[in-house]
Order: C-alpha cells, then structure tokens, then sequence
C-alpha cells in the first residue's frame, strides 16, 4: 500500500523568481500568490479489508491454487477489456471499461474510459508510465521500475503466462471529494487477482494507478504516481515468494523499492514522523486507523533504508525470496547467507543509535551510526533541564523501541538508571564540537559525568529495547533520578536551518492572515526571548500562545501581549547565508512557561507589514509551522494550512525560541570550541545551485578547502587564509575559479588545515 505522510492540508506552492515571493503557477488570477490544494494519499489496507470484509473474501484461502492460466494472445493498442475493480465506497466489485493506450517491453497499460484525455491522464502522461516502468527512473537512467525491482527483490507472479504487467489507470472510487483535508487512494495491488476461482478475479498480474486527483500529466504527480508503482510492484513480487508475509516486513520492503528507484524517502518528521514516534514496538501495524498507521509507515521506511545502506540490495533479495518470515528469517537465514556476525537485536541496537548520532565516523572503519542517504531527520529527545535536587522521572519502553532523553544545559550532572527488568538498556552519546562519544549505562548505579558542560555539551541516553523475539509484549518501566549544577544559559530551538542554507525570501500572504511556528515545551524552562528572520525593514506585530489541542486549533490563551519588531534590512538576491536580517524581542518581562507547549505567531499587515523568511525542508510535510489563511484560492474556506514550495519540500519559517531555566540570574553563556579538525557534510545535498560547506578548527590554522570534479581536476578554490579556531560555514554556488556554473554531476570538496586532510562528496542535480 502506498501511503505519504501529510497532516492538515497539502498546499502546492511553485517557486519562480518574482521580487523574492513565492508564486503559484496554478490558477493564478493576479499578482498575489494563489494556493491550489490537492489531497494526500492514504494507507488503502483499512479500504480494502473492509472491502474483503463485505465481499467475504479471505484472501488467505486463494493461497494454494494453481499458479497459471495460458492467455490466448496478448494486449495490442487499442484492444477494450473490462476490468474488474474494487469500489471502495459502495464496496463493490464494477467492470471498468478500459483501452490498451501502450505495451511495453514489461507492461500494458490500460486506462479507463472516462478519464482520457481529460486534465489528468493522455497519451504523453501513458508514455511517462510506461518509460518509467520499462527504462528509466531518477535513480537509474538507463533501468526501469521493472528491471529494478526484480534485480533487487525477485520475479513477480505469473499466474496468467504473460509476463508483461497490466497497469490500469483509473480514478479509483476510494470517496475523495476534493474537500479540505481528504486523502486519496493513489494505487494498490489487490492479491484476489492472483486467483483464478473468485468471479472478480482479472487473473492477471495488475495493479491500479490513480488519475484523479492524481495528476499524472505533471512532473510531480508522475513523481508519486511512479513511487507509487515501484510501491505496489514489490508488493507484487512478495506475494509472489510469501502471500502472507509479516506486514511490517512487506511495507517495509515497498517503501525502501521507492527510495531504491529514486523517488525518496517517505516522511521522517512531522506529527506522524519516526522523529516524533520512537517509543513504538519496531512491528507494529495499525490496520485500522488510517492515520496511526502513519508512523508504522514511517517507521518501516527508516528501518529498510538502514537495512538497504548496512547489507546492500543483496538483504532485501534474500528475505524476500527466504524459506522463513519474519524476524525469524534474519537470524536463521539471511544473516548467515550475508557472512555477517551481526544478528537482530544487534542491528537493532545499531539503530537506535545511528537514528540519534547519524554520523558514519564515530569510529575508524565503522559505518554502522549513520545513514548515506540525506535528509534522515535526526530523532527529537525529550529534553531535560538540570537542578541541584534530585529529580526522579517513571518512564517505560515499548517493545524493541527507543526513548531519549537529553540534557543541553548545565554542568557535572549525576544520574541513576533503574528497572527491574534486564531487558531495558541504556547507552549514554556524548555531543560535544569532536566526534560523538558512545558508552554503555550500567542499571541501578550512579554515574557522574563530570565533564558535562565543559568538554561536550550536550548528553543523550538512549534507553532501548531490543529483543524483538521476546514473549513479554511491554512496556518496560523504568526510572530514572539526575542532579547537577544547573546554569542559567539560554537554549536555542529551531527548526530551520537558516544559518547553512539561503532563504527563498517569503511567502505571499494577504492582509491578516496569520503564521505561527510550535514549539515543545522543556520541563522547568522558562521562555527568554525570540529570534525572527524578517523580510525586509519595516514592522508586523506577534505575540505568544499557549499551543492548542490540534493543528486545526493551534493557537490557545495568549501568554504575552502584543508586541512589535522592526526589521533591519531589506535582503536581496542572492540572499547571504545565515539569513542577515535577524530581530530579537526579548520576554523576560512576561514570565512565560516553557515546560508545556507554545506558539509564536505573526499577524502580515498587508503590502506596507514585514513578513517573515523563509527556508525550504524536504521532505514536503507538517514541520511545527502553520499558516492561517483568509481567502485560499479555488474557493477553499478560510483556515490552518502548513504551505510547501514544490511536491518534495515544505516552507519554515524562520522564528526561533529560546528557553533558560532562570529568568533572574545573570547568564553564563557557554561557547565549547571544537577539540578536532572536522569537516561536515555539505547541505543541502543534493544541491542545486549552491550549498553550504561547514568546517571547524581546533586551533588557528592556515585552511585550504578545493572542489574537485569526479575525475580529479581542480574546479574551485574557495578558501586559502589562516583562520583562527571556531566553527565556520562557506558557501559554494556551484561556479568555477572563472566564474561559470559547472555541469550536473559528482563533485569533491577537500579541507588542508595544519597536517589534517579530509575529502567528501557532494552531488550537483539540475
């Protein structure tokens, strides 16, 4: 099933290059940005056991039958055939009247009557399904979804002795109405057809492409609706080995086929995000809550996509064509078939880890605490403020899941973890300018961390499970008691990140509409002040909120007054990088709690009001930032929506908290200088036209950081002086030493500093 993680409304908004503001391509009807909403899709599992539940269908009793049937000839251009398909509002079968449009090396494709040549689907929108199948994806140009697939996984079904795929491209009837919100289905593969005694069965090798809203005449409609079928394809080819594989496994195993044909990751972040959701049994499937199933969906990406980057695609083959399910066919099969030592609960372990540190060199040789593939957001801690008098937390763990708890302020703390169980585990990360610090936490001991404050700044414990074949379900409990000497510093939290990348100006909005950033609370903080990225020179008026019950309702009792702030500058293009033109107002005065949620909100004042910056996050999803809109266009009603720049990224705002755990005493701002040269990888990666290149230094050094093309030729030299210790950041905007843009491709940027030498690579896509 194929699913994307989207939460309130999904708002399409297309960048072009007017006055710095975001412009809508769609609909346009003046000057002013418009908006034009489309659906999100949805997990079809809940639809489509709801449709076997009132059809009496067990898919699981169609297991044994005979494997083909010997078609009589095969598909031409043109050919009619009524297609069997599901309705999942009447939760009927109906014959869809349909047309051969193309045949592929690999497939057929048929499209429904009704819907041809309309807005959504004709003969260029088949072609683009039929090459993407057959030829060509964004991660291979020369390799179709097809070929891909079956490299990596196995052979599809052949229960009809054709070995090409029947796509069937359809507005399937799932009840989307176009209303504020609505999901739709955007494909599924339906297993009944693999039958050849049920009446409804097309007995063929099929899966359903949506066209409506699905628009699979646009680039980024052709984008999800070919993810959608590397999706449904490997769910294809499962069945194929296991018809009754563990969900968990089978999902997984579909969202990694979309990031292994180059269509991305799925959602990270968010409301729904893994990020958000570490605390959840690692096989957990909600197969009937449509939007609780999110995070299982999340989950189940990020897991295969560390799979896929430690073992390679030879992993995904082996278990998918394996003897065994389950966790079972790791440890029993397919490990020992890969020659590694490693088992499950190490993997697990592994894991839980590279999802906080995610940096492959914590340790010479070792890659297993990080990811290759970039953005994997990082996990979000419960974050914890020091006092001088022990505190005792009760918590507990999920089945083979992870909590993590942080401290970022303070010094010398001591802490004590206890459980009266063996199976909870505790690993403590040191973060500080060097390369992270692992160490196990021993149980039921008190452990000082005397250097908390002054050699690394921030300390994470992962408290973890990970016996996934354990008989005991959860949860664990745990508790955990700390004390230290707390410091009065203030605590930054951000979400975008304005000081590596360039902003892309603003968005347009009309006269009060209004834009907030959430932000969660931080036990025993207090808010200080804020940090805005402001557009231009002149005012716009803010103030701060308790966080309401939902992202319908997000703003709740005013916790400040208004106020107004003032703008420096007017930046533009090309915008510098960290955003310049940066504003705090300062609330000491208000006394604001920060322990529980808040919001920061700005009211635009229209053409003569300030406005806020703002910087791009893929993937396209909720990111704590909100927009209330007055008149959204297509006659969409007025409300909360979080606004994207493009199919693949989300729109942040740059506003900032900062929080501290003392209003009255005078602050110690602590600034740790970096105890090793480090080069970090450059972001965004990919890039297009310029990214930004982050170094530190633990002395004052002379620095040389050179690009390189794949081949070895010096392309750019940006940086040859001395420098003296600290973190920095440098730009590079993809231009030679004379001043022209370079080509797409590979490219290497190398650091000299003092003996040290490090090359990394980095990707330019136009």
């Amino acid at each position: 099933m194929k699913v994307k993680l989207s939460v309130v409304l999904f708002l399409l908004l297309a960048l072009i290059n007017v006055s710095a503001q975001f412009k809508s391509t769609v609909a346009r009807v003046s000057e002013a940005a418009t908006l034009e909403e489309i659906g999100h899709p949805i997990d079809p599992q809940p639809l489509i056991d709801r449709f076997n539940k009132a059809n009496g269908i067990d898919p699981t009793k169609f297991v044994n039958e005979p494997v083909q049937l010997k078609k009589a000839t095969a598909y031409n251009v043109g050919d009619k055939k009524n297609i069997w398909a599901s309705n999942f509002v009447t939760n009927q079968f109906y014959l869809s009247p349909s047309t051969c449009r193309a045949v592929g090396t690999n497939c057929y494709v048929f499209v429904e009557d009704s819907m041809w040549a309309t807005d959504r689907i004709g003969q260029s929108g088949v072609n683009s399904v039929m090459n993407a199948f057959d030829n060509a994806t964004p991660a291979n140009a020369a390799k179709g979804i097809y070929q891909t697939n079956v490299e990596t996984f196995g052979l599809p079904p052949n229960i009809d002795g054709d070995s090409k795929i029947i796509i069937h491209i359809l507005n399937i009837p799932d009840g989307y109405s176009g209303n504020a919100g609505e999901g739709y289905v955007a494909g599924y593969f339906y297993s009944v057809n693999q039958t050849l005694s049920h009446p409804n069965s097309n007995k063929a090798e099929i899966y359903y492409l949506d066209c409506k809203p699905l628009n699979l005449l646009t680039a980024s409609g052709l984008n999800v609706g070919m993810g959608t079928a590397a999706h449904e394809f490997q769910h294809m080819i499962m069945y194929n080995y296991h018809p009754s594989q563990e969900t968990f496994f089978n999902e997984a195993w579909s969202l990694v086929a979309e990031v292994v044909c180059g269509y991305g990751l799925y959602g990270q972040s968010g409301t729904q995000g893994y990020s958000n959701n570490t605390n959840r049994y690692l096989l957990n499937w909600n197969r009937t809550d449509g939007t609780d199933v999110l995070k299982d969906y999340s989950r189940a990406a990020r897991f295969s996509l560390y799979l896929y980057e430690q073992f390679g695609a030879d992993i995904l083959k082996k278990y998918t064509q394996s003897i065994k399910t389950g966790v079972d066919a790791f440890d029993n099969d397919v490990f020992p078939k890969l020659g590694t030592t490693r088992r499950f609960a190490d993997v697990l372990h592994d894991w839980f880890i590279a999802n906080y540190v995610n940096d492959k060199n914590v340790s010479p040789g070792l890659t297993k605490y990080g990811y290759s593939y970039s953005p994997v957001a990082k996990v979000n801690p419960i974050s914890t403020s020091l006092s001088s008098t022990v505190t005792t937390n009760e918590d507990a763990v999920n089945k083979a899941a992870a909590q993590y708890i942080t401290f970022s302020s303070g010094k010398n703390i001591t802490i004590n973890f206890k459980s009266n169980t063996s199976a909870v585990k505790v690993k403590a990360v040191k973060i500080g300018s060097g390369t992270p610090i692992i160490s196990d936490v021993a149980l039921n001991t008190n452990l000082n961390f005397s250097d908390f404050g002054t050699a690394y700044n921030t300390l994470t414990f992962i408290v973890y499970h990970n016996d996934a074949n354990s008989t005991s379900g959860g949860p664990f409990a745990f508790t955990y008691s700390y004390s230290g000497q707390s410091i009065y510093v203030a605590q930054e939290i951000k979400y975008d990140e304005a000081d590596n990348v360039a902003a892309l100006g603003a968005f347009s909005l009309t006269a009060n509409d209004t834009l907030a950033v959430l932000f969660n609370g931080i036990s025993g903080m207090k808010l200080k002040k804020i940090k805005v990225g402001l557009r231009n020179d002149k005012q716009i008026t803010g103030r701060i909120y308790s966080m309401g019950s939902s992202t319908a309702r997000p703003l709740d009792k005013p916790l400040s007054s208004n106020f107004t702030i003032t703008g420096l500058s007017s930046p533009v293009k090309p915008f510098p990088v960290p955003w310049p033109n940066m504003v705090e107002y300062d609330l000491t005065s208000s006394n604001i709690d920060a322990s529980l949620g808040f919001a920061v909100a700005f009211v635009y004042g229209g053409s003569t009001s300030n406005n806020i910056a703002v910087v791009e996050h893929s993937p396209a999803e909720f990111f704590n930032n909100l927009t209330y809109l007055n008149t959204p266009s297509s006659g969409k009603t007025a409300g909360w929506y979080w606004l994207t720049t493009s199919e693949t990224a989300s729109g942040l705002y740059i506003i900032r908290a900062y929080v501290t755990n003392d209003l009255t005493d005078v602050e110690e701002e602590i600034e740790i200088l970096p105890s090793s040269f480090t080069l970090s990888q450059n972001y965004p990666n990919p890039f297009n036209p310029s990214t930004v290149i982050s170094y530190q230094l633990p002395k004052q050094s002379r620095v040389q950081i050179k690009i390189y093309d794949a081949i070895g030729n010096e392309i750019r030299s940006l940086i040859d002086e001395e420098k003296s210790a600290g973190k920095y950041n440098i730009l590079w905007d993809s231009r030679n030493n004379y001043g022209t843009r370079v080509s797409s491709g590979v490219y290497f940027y190398k650091i000299t500093a003092d003996g040290f030498a490090q090359t990394k690579k980095m990707v330019l896509m136009k």
